[in-house]
């Protein structure tokens, strides 16, 4: 019977690609200590790596909405000005 294969969280996998990345290591050593292939590190890191943009994409859409947000508020603002202005002149008007 073959040795049952280990499964391991995707935070798990990141940690040891980013280990490999970081590491004054060798990228077998970091391997051997968490006990996998190269093949599977440098799947791993391929697939890390291929998502970066998809990550850095989200960030920029976030920032969007932020901005976005930041305009109806400044918009929002205007308006409750304008709103006070124009009933201060009206309460003027029928005193």
């Amino acid at each position: 019977m073959g040795k049952k294969r280990k499964q391991r969280t995707p935070e798990k996998k990141m940690e040891i690609v980013l280990e490999g990345l970081k590491s004054d290591s060798s990228v077998a050593e970091v391997c051997r200590r968490h006990g996998i292939y190269e093949s599977q590190y440098y799947q791993w890191k391929k697939k890390l790596l291929g998502s970066a943009d998809e990550v850095f994409s989200r960030e920029n859409k976030r920032d969007l909405g932020k901005e976005r947000l930041q305009d109806e508020i400044e918009r929002l603002k205007r308006t409750i000005v304008e709103q006070s202005c124009e009933l201060q002149v009206l309460k003027k008007n029928d005193i």
